[in-house]
């Protein structure tokens, strides 16, 4: 292998953290044969073929992202989703399709987190409601429970009973919900993704053997 190939290659794969091991180690070789087959000799024309490593990392990552059986054997959780949206984007963003259709996409996207998000955060403002009512009750009660005035203080402890109970009641809720609304976001950027990142940067060389076999 020549420096200027395993200069790229070590670059392409120090911008492949997020991508399983194994699958980085099959894109990685993918595209060291593929260099190594092209006799690429200089720098400028990788670049030109392929793209910068971090350019092509963010392709790889983003048609990686798109597939919904991308990683079996490992359950969506949402930081997993996050990432999965943030490189679609990105991914969007570097495509040739145009800057009016970019802008017009990201547009509807944030539209759609806006209106998801915007119920998101007003139940957990209920909630905060809920918690600041709950300890502002809880220090009347404290002032008035060892007074005269003391049934007075049991109303603001049965109050601050209230609160907690509604707490625990709608945070698991609240929780549930924050999950399901990154997991749908990601569903649609997703699948918009598949309609616009048509090329297929996820290459393994598996699929190369089996394309080569065809």
């Amino acid at each position: 292998m020549t420096k200027v190939i395993d200069d790229y290659i070590s670059e392409l794969e120090q911008n492949l953290v997020d991508l399983p091991e194994k699958d980085r180690e099959d894109v990685v070789e993918f595209y060291r044969e593929f260099l190594l087959d092209g006799d690429f000799v200089r720098r400028s024309t990788i670049d030109t073929e392929l793209g910068t490593p971090k350019q092509l990392a963010i392709n790889i990552m983003a048609d990686y992202s798109t597939k919904e059986d991308s990683a079996p054997t490992k359950p969506e959780t949402p930081k997993s989703n996050l990432k999965a949206s943030w490189y679609i984007l990105l991914g969007i963003c570097a495509a040739p399709i145009g800057i009016p259709l970019i802008l017009a996409i990201l547009f509807v996207i944030f539209f759609l987190l806006a209106v998801f998000f915007g119920l998101f955060f007003a139940l957990v403002a209920f909630l905060f409601k809920f918690f600041v009512g709950g300890g502002l009750n809880f220090l009347r009660s404290l002032a008035l429970l060892f007074t005269s005035n003391w049934p007075t203080g049991c109303i603001y402890l049965g109050k601050l009973l209230i609160c907690i109970g509604v707490i625990l009641l709608l945070l698991p809720f609240i929780v549930k919900l924050g999950q399901v609304l990154i997991a749908k976001c990601t569903q649609i950027i997703r699948n918009l993704g598949k309609n616009l990142l048509k090329k297929n940067y996820f290459q393994t060389s598996s699929e190369k053997n089996t394309n080569e076999d065809k």
